[in-house]
């Protein structure tokens, strides 16, 4: 996949038509590199980045850049000052930064807050991926809450995140275990009592080492007896 092709098809026919310099698709293409796989996510990832900082002012921004650029190149050398007033002048400060060089400032900006956009959106995804790798085997509902949970919540720093993960394992194998009892306490036999066992398709991990332990339990309480 192209991506710098595809990143100015979508930018013509659906963002308006917009003409980015080649510096900026250059750069939204290395930083999209990797995040997405179909021609559909490319455009929801710019969907996004353009209600963030829209692609029509940053293509202003890049026509005032080069406008400026091309009248400061054919701008005429100015004339040297005269000897005489050279040391004068040069103790007179120049306060007023000229025109482009703003510009340049305002563009370089504009341009960073686009890649901060997307390495925001990148430790997002890349954190959603390590929750849902936590949340294996999980109910959609359960699962679904997790993630919902955690689009609301920020954090510090990475530490904070392994934390927050951490607690995330921690809930699952809970949750994991009191619906394992609980399905073992309501549809399965007593097994002490020699009814039939579930067969190993319905049980998940955490029932069978339950399922284990009530056998190893009534087989004691049997040898007792």
């Amino acid at each position: 996949m192209d991506i710098k092709k595809l990143i100015r098809a979508l930018l013509l026919s659906k963002f308006g038509g917009v003409q980015l310099s080649d510096a900026r698709v250059e750069q939204l293409a290395k930083r999209l590199e990797g995040l997405v796989e179909t021609e559909e996510e490319l455009e929801t990832r710019l969907v996004s980045l353009d209600e963030a900082l829209p692609f029509a002012d940053i293509a202003k921004e890049d026509d005032r850049i080069r406008s400026l650029e091309a009248a400061a190149k054919a701008k005429k050398p100015v004339a040297k000052k005269p000897v005489e007033r050279e040391e004068e002048e040069e103790d007179e400060p120049d306060d007023e930064m000229p025109a482009w060089a703003k510009a340049l400032i305002d563009g370089n900006k504009a341009l960073q807050d686009t890649v901060q956009a997307l390495k925001g959106e990148k430790v997002v995804s890349d954190r959603r991926s390590a929750i849902l790798a936590k949340l294996k085997g999980a109910d959609e509902a359960y699962a679904n809450k997790v993630i919902r949970d955690f689009g609301r919540m920020s954090f510090a720093d990475d530490e904070a995140f392994e934390e927050y993960l951490g607690d995330v394992e921690k809930d699952f194998t809970e949750h994991a275990q009191s619906q394992a009892e609980s399905k073992l306490g309501n549809d399965a036999p007593y097994l002490g009592s020699g009814g039939g066992n579930l067969k190993d398709d319905e049980v998940s991990p955490v029932m069978k080492q339950l399922v284990e332990q009530r056998k190893a339990e009534a087989e004691a309480k049997a040898k007792l007896n």
